[in-house]
């Protein structure tokens, strides 16, 4: 009976490390929504040098949600819901990433959103 229980041991420590991997990969038993950007908008969308516009957004489902800019610094990590007053100085696509962290190693579930501020030069008098 010990000879048995000897021989099966080996393959236990290789069934935890099986198990934890499908887990980390495929969120065994736990189902996968994909995150939902309810709305991501600015109050304006073409505005003078020197102002400001407000970005509002609402995300569903999702466990991180973050705004890049394509020029200049991140915003960053934001909440699900909420709005932020910026003042670009030269035209700007804002984009939202919202991520599910189910599978979130090998293939997480992220949408975007994207929204642009044109910026009209400011009239000097």
């Amino acid at each position: 009976m010990k000879k048995i229980l000897k021989k099966n041991n080996r393959y236990l420590p290789l069934f935890f490390v099986i198990m934890s991997l499908l887990f980390l990969f495929s969120c065994i038993g736990i189902d996968r929504t994909d995150p939902i950007i309810n709305f991501f908008t600015a109050d304006m969308h073409t505005i003078t040098e020197g102002d400001s516009v407000t970005l509002s957004w609402e995300v569903t489902e999702a466990t991180a949600v973050t705004i890049d800019l394509d020029n200049g610094p991140d915003i960053g990590l934001i909440d699900l819901s909420g709005f932020i007053s910026v003042s670009p100085t030269t035209t700007t696509t804002y984009t939202l990433t919202a991520t599910n962290s189910c599978g979130q190693l090998l293939f997480p579930s992220t949408i975007t959103a994207m929204v642009t501020i044109t910026i009209n030069p400011a009239i000097v008098e």
